[in-house]
């Protein structure tokens, strides 16, 4: 369906012969780069060594690490696989050589768009499933499955909204003081392979055992969850069971919409495993602790010294560290435009080819 009219092998065997057919498609020399998106699902994780040895780059597409209108494209590989330094040190010391960001131009991006792509592609999952007997997803729902619980919660969208609201406005004018820890998609590799977690649930078990034991008796956790969360796990109603073991009922808010920059601007601080909801917050200059291996976990933007601390003692982040830090992200690993509009794509193309093109220079 994607396909188009280019040069394309379809590769039908098992995956464990997947590495030697990488190996004997990149040694005719022929190819200089190999592009992905994404770069730890199974497909993808033999590339990497095979790649290496044959001389190739491995360039990597993942959505932005700075949201809307951007996209990210590295060297390597992303996340937690990013060759990003960690050294606030470095960022200052080439503060000079940097260049500011500008803002990105809209791409025009929508969630409606982005469904029709992912309609289009469980589509063809299904429809040429028999002329690749061997492949298996990524993901762990099959798609119907999914589509299910996204439907069951389109359904509670009007009441979730109006929920979020009254939780935000309860929370504004009483002026209580409170923490926000904004969920993750269950099957993400940014919990599956970039945090010691084993799911959302097991996350969600750390942070409230923390908070009912180090945080300030006066102060509120508000859980947000994902708005692309399929339901199929009811993250409610784990929260509200553990937080009646735990004895804070009175002090935990759980809601599943709400506008962000609102909360942000609100919080007393941010704990997330590693969220590009992350930026955010440091841009919104609220302390910040990351559970997983995250591009922005560098101290002095980060707090370092432990989850039951953090509750109480945590500070703001360093505004020039965080510019620094962000002109640089900017500048070498994202790209303005998206993967699901006509506009987004054609911008994310044109600047793709250019970075390519340069890179030989």
């Amino acid at each position: 369906m994607y396909g188009g009219v280019c040069d394309a092998w379809n590769f039908t065997s098992s995956s464990e012969l997947l590495p030697d057919w990488y190996s004997e498609v990149l040694a005719g020399g022929k190819f200089t780069d190999v592009l992905m998106f994404g770069d730890c699902r199974p497909i993808h994780r033999p590339v990497h060594a095979v790649a290496k040895q044959a001389g190739v780059a491995v360039r990597v597409f993942e959505e932005g690490y700075v949201r809307p209108n951007w996209l990210t494209f590295e060297q390597h590989g992303v996340n937690g696989r990013s060759l990003l330094p960690r050294d606030p040190a470095w960022y200052l010391e080439h503060r000079a050589d940097i260049p500011a960001s500008a803002p990105g131009r809209e791409t025009g991006y929508n969630l409606r768009e982005r469904a029709f792509h992912d309609i289009r592609y469980r589509l063809a999952n299904a429809l040429y499933a028999f002329r690749f007997p061997h492949y298996r997803s990524h993901r762990p729902q099959n798609g119907f499955v999914e589509y299910a619980g996204l439907a069951s919660r389109a359904l509670k969208s009007r009441w979730q909204h109006r929920h979020a609201d009254e939780v935000t406005r309860e929370l504004l004018e009483s002026r209580l003081p409170y923490y926000l820890f904004p969920l993750q998609l269950n099957s993400d590799t940014q919990i599956v392979v970039h945090s010691e977690f084993d799911g959302v649930r097991h996350a969600i078990e750390q942070v409230m055992r923390s908070f009912a034991s180090h945080a300030p008796i006066g102060n509120c956790l508000v859980i947000k969850n994902h708005p692309l969360d399929t339901g199929l796990i009811d993250y409610r109603r784990y929260a509200q069971s553990l937080a009646r073991e735990l004895d804070i009922e009175n002090r935990l808010r759980f809601i599943d919409a709400g506008h962000l920059p609102t909360l942000l601007d609100h919080a007393l601080g941010v704990v997330l495993v590693n969220s590009t909801v992350g930026l955010s917050a440091l841009h919104h200059r609220r302390p910040l602790i990351a559970l997983g291996d995250a591009i922005y976990d560098i101290p002095g933007l980060t707090w370092q010294q432990g989850l039951h601390s953090f509750w109480s003692e945590a500070e703001p982040p360093d505004m020039a560290l965080y510019q620094a830090f962000l002109d640089y992200v900017i500048h070498h690993t994202q790209i303005n435009g998206d993967f699901y509009t006509r506009r987004g794509i054609a911008m994310a193309v044109s600047e793709t080819v250019r970075r390519l093109e340069a890179s030989r220079v």
